[in-house]
């Protein structure tokens, strides 16, 4: 029985979900800082055969910020223009009315945090994609925020009743396997596999859009086989 934990991003691309499966416990690292111009609130989805960066608009965001104390900004820009991205984009596609239906679901919800916004986009992709998962914030874990950055992992993983801890492979800068064993848990890195699928009419395959692309594109059986394609090193 593994745990993961993971900054939550809005309809992340795949290899976010690789890691989602890979383990038992999933937890959305929701009361760390949010980091400008990153991936929270920002992703990537084709349009007219272009990769196109799409922003989920803030309320005065700063670096003080945590991901759940950051608020997403409401109006007539969003969703709304969004959503005509997401036509413009994707009418053509196979699966348009289906994963723009998925898409509207989560926007329709408005949650007032970008935590909570960002969590549910995972959540409810999982559903449908028929699959089941244990889900959890940080936030209500009530594990120390001031414990260090590899201590607090392990302490979460602990209070979960587990002792194998499963990080994105860019940890391995960060975190040693050595210090994870000397207090009981075993840490290994995901590596994802992110195989080409086709993209509709574009000339070139774009590697690590959102999953809103990968959805847009590929039947559910496909995606799912696709979601446990990923190597622990």
């Amino acid at each position: 029985m593994a745990v993961a934990i993971m900054q939550p991003y809005f309809f992340p691309y795949l290899g976010y979900f690789q890691l989602v499966q890979a383990v038992d416990h999933f937890v959305f690292y929701d009361d760390v800082m949010f980091i400008k111009k990153g991936w929270i609130n920002r992703n990537r989805i084709l349009m007219q055969g272009n990769e196109f960066l799409f922003t989920i608009p803030l309320e005065k965001q700063s670096q003080n910020k945590t991901i759940r104390e950051s608020t997403i900004s409401w109006g007539k820009e969003f969703p709304n223009k969004f959503m005509n991205q997401i036509d413009s984009a994707y009418k053509k596609a196979p699966n348009y009315t289906e994963v723009r239906n998925l898409v509207d679901q989560v926007l329709q919800r408005k949650y007032a945090s970008l935590a909570d916004l960002a969590s549910e986009s995972v959540q409810a992709t999982w559903a449908y994609l028929g699959l089941e998962k244990n889900f959890y914030q940080s936030s209500k874990l009530s594990i120390s925020n001031d414990l260090g950055r590899a201590e607090r992992l392990i302490e979460i993983t602990k209070s979960l009743g587990e002792s194998t801890y499963i990080n994105a492979v860019n940890g391995q800068e960060l975190y040693e396997k050595g210090i994870f064993k000397e207090k009981g848990i075993e840490l290994y890195f995901l590596k994802p596999n992110l195989n080409p699928y086709p993209q509709g009419n574009t000339k070139e395959y774009i590697n690590g859009l959102s999953m809103i692309d990968v959805l847009m594109w590929n039947d559910k059986d496909e995606v799912v086989r696709w979601v446990g394609d990923s190597q622990l090193i």
